[in-house]
């Protein structure tokens, strides 16, 4: 499935230009692909979560065993220059944050929290909207899937509904999905739905997620891994969703991964 390459790299740069707004859930997108890296050069490494690398106007600051392998070297090298051609500027004004996630999918298991989803909601928490978060996404295996398929979130308030639920009860069971090879680097915004997908018979085995997140957003949930050499300069705190709309996290478990510490 396509969509008109500038057309999508066109609306892409409108939805991290301006507020986070849920209009923009209503539009038909697809991720825009940067880049490919080659799957034997990223390794096995500990799976770190919205890792903290790097401040508003400071340098990248990034810890071993990440900074000496090869693959996610590649990976940010080419999330960067992207990144200098989409937002002129943002090194002064943006976060960046690196989730390495590593785990064994077993099959017919998913290996990040399953359904449709999208990353960078600002809820109740935001009454001021930032302009809206975006992703770089890698996977070796079993890439994530895409949707373009419009949702509507109109009257949607995350304090009484589950957002995840209500948008991707909206795509068709048969809708289209985009799926990039392995080691293909897509850059999303906050607006793209997306999924982990679920492993065939034959499909379960160790698969990477790396992820890439621009934000205006102080990530501050307690759990989140921290920078042994950029420590965040806010507190963390636990944060879940309210009572009534928590749902079991189903994926691969991540405290069977090893992590890094």
């Amino acid at each position: 499935m396509t969509l008109d390459l500038v057309q999508n790299a066109d609306l892409l740069k409108e939805d991290v230009s301006r507020p986070f707004s849920s209009e923009r859930f209503n539009m038909r997108r697809l991720p825009v692909l940067v880049g490919r890296v080659p799957i034997e050069s990223i390794g096995n490494h500990p799976s770190s979560l919205d890792m903290l690398i790097k401040l508003p106007g400071g340098p990248l600051c990034l810890p071993e065993p990440y900074a000496s392998c090869d693959g996610v070297g590649r990976f940010l090298v080419a999330c960067l220059a992207r990144e200098d051609a989409l937002l002129p500027g943002w090194r002064k004004t943006h976060h960046l944050y690196l989730t390495f996630d590593r785990r064994e999918v077993q099959p017919g298991g998913t290996h990040r929290n399953e359904g449709w989803h999208f990353d960078g909601m600002q809820g109740a928490r935001y009454p001021d909207k930032l302009n809206a978060c975006h992703q770089y996404v890698l996977s070796t295996h079993l890439p994530t899937e895409y949707a373009s398929h419009p949702v509507d979130a109109s009257g949607l308030d995350d304090l009484r509904h589950d957002w995840f639920r209500e948008l991707g009860s909206q795509i068709p069971e048969a809708t289209p999905v985009f799926r990039p090879a392995p080691g293909e680097i897509c850059l999303m915004s906050a607006y793209q739905m997306h999924r982990s997908p679920l492993a065939g018979p034959q499909d379960g085995g160790w698969r990477t997620f790396i992820r890439l997140d621009v934000s205006l957003k102080e990530q501050d949930r307690a759990g989140n891994t921290l920078n042994p050499d950029l420590p965040a300069p806010w507190e963390f705190v636990p944060r879940s969703l309210p009572e009534g709309l928590q749902t079991p996290v189903r994926d691969a478990g991540w405290e069977r991964g090893e992590k890094f510490v």
